[in-house]
């Protein structure tokens, strides 16, 4: 089955939805639902014929992978903004926005062609695409909420739109939003510091020259307002970006203890570009460090 051909139903696991059903403009909504997937293992021991299943014995091994759905963001078949986003890429965009307003716990593991409550009763089968079926994860923020609230989906109900429109509009927004949202994928809090500086880097870095110093004054500049704010900002970011060289050059594990503050940084950017509808220029960074702008 095609996924364009039919209604999709993104299952939603690993948080708890404080609404029961939330309209997100276009036809996209979101419901509360209730199913658990599973993937048990399941292992055959002679290899098949073409076109014809493995032969017996057949035997069920343990672990595999399960996910309790907890709720379904829902994309009719007569959809039609698509003009940045596929459909499927479509649900992975409402996801990576409630895994960096709400919680990195949101996973989508399946989408199904029909609603999680109807195929118990449905007389022919459904079809599941498994999308982030990962079951473990990289947290790289300080006390994670496994919690979305309604001012949460809100925010995402007034920018996934424009934001959407902002992916494809700048390459470097878009590498960018996909470096903090794949970060959580990763085996490696250093490699995974090393993605987000790199996201930084692509951000606000006017010049390779001075990098250090270009990038963590410009963050700076761009965060907040000119005095002493900005000034222990500046000292911040470059105390994180030093961590960053250290992850970068084979530091142990205890060296990237400054990935949440740098998760968190690289956050509030994408937050803030995506509330202004906007990503600055290397001149309009230029022009916040050397407060003109």
């Amino acid at each position: 089955m095609n996924p364009n051909d039919c209604p999709l139903y993104a299952g939603i696991a690993g948080v708890t939805i404080n609404v029961d059903e939330f309209d997100f403009g276009e036809g996209v909504g979101l419901r509360k639902t209730y199913a658990h997937v599973m993937a048990p293992y399941l292992a055959a021991f002679a290899p098949a014929e073409p076109g014809k299943p493995h032969p017996a014995p057949w035997k069920a091994v343990s672990g595999g992978v399960s996910f309790d759905i907890q709720a379904e963001i829902y994309l009719p078949l007569n959809f039609k903004l698509t003009n940045w986003f596929d459909r499927l890429n479509t649900v992975w965009w409402f996801a990576a926005l409630m895994r960096l307003k709400a919680s990195n716990f949101a996973t989508i593991p399946v989408i199904a062609s029909k609603p999680f409550a109807q195929i118990p009763s449905s007389e022919d089968e459904p079809h599941f695409w498994p999308i982030e079926m990962k079951p473990s994860r990289l947290v790289p923020v300080e006390n994670p909420s496994r919690t979305v609230n309604e001012s949460d989906l809100l925010w995402i109900r007034k920018h996934w739109v424009s934001g959407g429109r902002l992916m494809n509009k700048s390459d470097d927004f878009n590498l960018a939003f996909q470096a903090i949202d794949d970060c959580i994928w990763s085996h490696s809090p250093s490699l995974a510091l090393v993605s987000l500086w790199g996201a930084l880097e692509r951000l606000f870095s006017p010049s390779h020259d001075e990098l250090s110093f270009r990038v963590s004054a410009t963050i700076a500049s761009y965060l907040k307002p000119a005095g002493e704010e900005r000034l222990a900002c500046y000292r911040r970011v470059k105390k994180l970006y030093k961590a960053r060289s250290k992850a970068a050059h084979g530091s142990p594990i205890k060296e990237v203890k400054s990935l949440p503050e740098t998760y968190s940084l690289l956050k509030r950017a994408l937050v803030k570009m995506i509330e202004e509808n906007h990503v600055p220029s290397r001149e309009e960074l230029e022009s916040f460090l050397f407060g003109t702008g």
